[in-house]
């Protein structure tokens, strides 16, 4: 049985739920005790969180323009467990799933290749997830 490929809006959805869902946004608001210590940390993930709302308001007014229903998803239970590791842990975290939310966002973006305004709102989160990712490196090397 052949499945019908994923609709513009489902590929939004998930693009959406990559940016809502994110673990910078899950420590926006839940963040841990380290980074309160650490001021340019703060100030990167504050940035990423930002950046990341943005896309998810342009997202959401895509999914909503096209008559779509916005689905947030949740946050990954793994999660909950990370408020007493040290920042260095927790960066290497950050870096790791920034790259495979990378990886995720350019499928999607590829997948809307029939909507070209979906698609350059994806190629755009996915040119901000990249910055954000050297933005993570560069705080990782400052701590080495």
């Amino acid at each position: 049985m052949l499945m019908s490929p994923p609709s513009t809006i489902e590929i939004l959805n998930r693009l959406l739920v990559l940016h809502v869902r994110s673990l910078p946004m899950y420590l926006s608001y839940a963040p841990p005790y380290q980074l309160y210590q650490h001021e340019n940390a703060k100030a990167v993930l504050d940035q990423i969180v930002d950046d990341q709302k943005r896309t998810i308001d342009r997202l959401g007014t895509l999914i909503l323009d096209s008559s779509g229903t916005i689905d947030y998803g949740e946050f990954p239970m793994s999660f909950t467990s990370l408020h007493d590791l040290s920042l260095a842990y927790l960066l290497t975290l950050l870096i790791d799933r920034q790259q495979k939310t990378i990886t995720a966002c350019e499928k999607l973006a590829d997948a809307l290749s029939m909507a070209p305004y979906a698609q350059a709102a994806a190629r755009e989160a996915v040119g901000e997830a990249k910055g954000h990712l050297e933005n993570l490196q560069e705080l990782q090397a400052s701590l080495n």
